[in-house]
C-alpha cells in the first residue's frame, strides 16, 4: 500500500512540475446576444497602425490603413480619404506638429448583424493628442469610431473640440 501512495505522489509531482501547453481558446458567441466586446485583435492593431502613421505624418501608411472608398465624419462634415489625408499637409504647413500622448481606452465591438454597408466590426478609441507650434501646445481628446471590414477601415466618425486647434493654427 505504501508503494502505491508512494508512486502516485512521484506522478502527482511530476505532473505539477511539468510545463503547460498553452491551447487556443475558441470564444463560443451565445446565441440571444447581438455583440460583444474585445479588447485586443488585428482590427485594434489596425487602428493603432493608423493612429502611429498620423502621428509621424506617414500619409501612405496612413492610406493604407483605409479602403479608397473610405468615408469621414469628422466632427460631422463627412468627407473623402483623399480630403482627410490634406489635414497631413494643413498641420505641417502651419508649422504644427502631432503627438499621441495615449490611446486610452480602445476595444472592439463585433455585431452579429452587419450594418447596411457590411460592417460587424467597430473598434472605439479615445485619443489624448498633443498639437504643438513653436512652444505652445494644446490638447484635445478626440473620440474616434472606426467600422472595419476585410481588414480596411471602411469609415470612420471624429467627434473633438476644435477650437484649441484653430487658436494654436492662428498663433504667429
Amino acid at each position: 500500500m505504501k508503494q502505491i501512495i508512494y508512486a502516485c505522489f512521484v506522478v502527482s509531482t511530476i505532473i505539477a512540475c511539468s510545463p503547460k501547453t498553452e491551447t487556443a481558446s475558441t470564444f463560443l458567441v451565445p446565441a440571444d446576444i447581438n455583440s460583444y466586446n474585445l479588447d485586443s485583435s488585428a482590427n485594434i492593431d489596425l487602428v493603432k497602425k493608423m493612429i502611429t502613421a498620423f502621428e509621424a505624418g506617414d500619409s501612405l501608411t496612413y492610406r493604407s490603413c483605409y479602403a479608397d472608398s473610405a468615408i469621414f465624419h469628422d466632427n460631422g462634415t463627412d468627407m473623402t480619404l483623399d480630403q482627410n489625408v490634406v489635414l497631413f499637409n494643413y498641420f505641417k504647413s502651419n508649422g504644427v506638429s502631432v503627438k499621441m500622448e495615449k490611446v486610452d481606452p480602445i476595444w472592439e465591438i463585433v455585431n452579429k448583424e452587419a450594418s447596411p454597408n457590411g460592417v460587424t466590426n467597430y473598434v472605439m478609441s479615445f485619443q489624448h493628442t498633443i498639437y504643438k507650434k513653436g512652444d505652445k501646445e494644446v490638447k484635445v481628446i478626440v473620440s474616434v469610431v472606426n467600422g472595419i471590414k476585410d481588414g480596411k477601415i471602411v469609415e470612420e466618425w471624429d467627434l473633438y473640440n476644435t477650437k484649441p486647434m484653430l487658436d494654436l493654427m492662428n498663433q504667429k
